[in-house]
């Protein structure tokens, strides 16, 4: 497991770059406010390397959890009959995979679809439960996912889904990025302190912390098995 940068660790390192051991122009909620940007503007940036790393799973069968600071029920993922909504977490970005897990129906999938499109529409409109084989579905809203046909069975689900960081808080919470991002995240959040008190230097550290990332998505790719082989100038001839 990577090392992990609490609150604490991470402000202490701003306030290095800031010379300012104890809080004086910046105060503690401002620091706080500043890093859970830098944080999320991080995070957006990781994401685009599409490896998987924010990726969480969840099923029906779950039981009730504390996400974001609110209490979710992993019921919400069943399939239920009659029913034509499920409501993902509400830490939901993204989703990755959704699967059936109930025993005997196993083989029931879920394939995306516009609700707009004609096929969607026309499911839409049928009325009539029926036993489940397959599923059209779409996402609306924040964490809404519309399913047709209407099922005559309730399903339990499994989900892939691709997480939001929370906020820092507490001085214990720790980071969720992969190593070592971290230091992208110091380097913004000095960027927006020293924009806070006009200093020419912040775009010294903005640069500083888009070659962190740039570093970072230039080493190695995180899941290769197989080896990759570079063709020479004249092998084809």
């Amino acid at each position: 497991m990577p090392q992990a940068k609490s609150l604490s660790d991470i402000r202490t390192a701003v306030r290095d770059n800031l010379d300012e051991a104890t809080a004086s122009f910046w105060t503690q909620a401002q620091m706080l406010r500043l890093i859970n940007r830098a944080k999320d503007r991080v995070w957006l940036e990781v994401r685009k390397l599409k490896d998987d790393y924010f990726v969480r799973t969840l099923s029906s069968t779950d039981a009730s959890l504390t996400i974001l600071g609110a209490t979710y029920t992993p019921s919400s993922l069943q399939v239920t009959a009659g029913g034509a909504t499920l409501t993902l977490p509400t830490d939901y970005a993204e989703l990755k995979s959704i699967e059936v897990i109930q025993s005997g129906y196993e083989y029931v999938q879920f394939f995306h679809l516009d609700m707009a499109r004609p096929e969607f529409r026309a499911l839409r409109a049928v009325t009539t439960q029926r036993a489940p084989t397959a599923f059209y579905f779409d996402i609306y809203g924040l964490v809404t996912l519309l399913y047709t046909p209407l099922s005559n069975t309730a399903l339990d689900t499994r989900i892939y889904y691709v997480f939001r960081l929370a906020d820092y808080s507490a001085d214990t919470d720790t980071l969720d990025l992969p190593d070592p991002t971290y230091l992208a995240v110091i380097e913004y959040a000095t960027a927006l302190a020293q924009l806070m008190d006009r200093d020419e230097y912040a775009a010294v550290w903005e640069n500083s912390g888009r070659r962190t990332l740039a570093d970072f998505f230039g080493s190695s790719a995180r899941q290769i098995q197989d080896p990759i082989f570079v063709s020479g100038s004249y092998e084809d001839w």
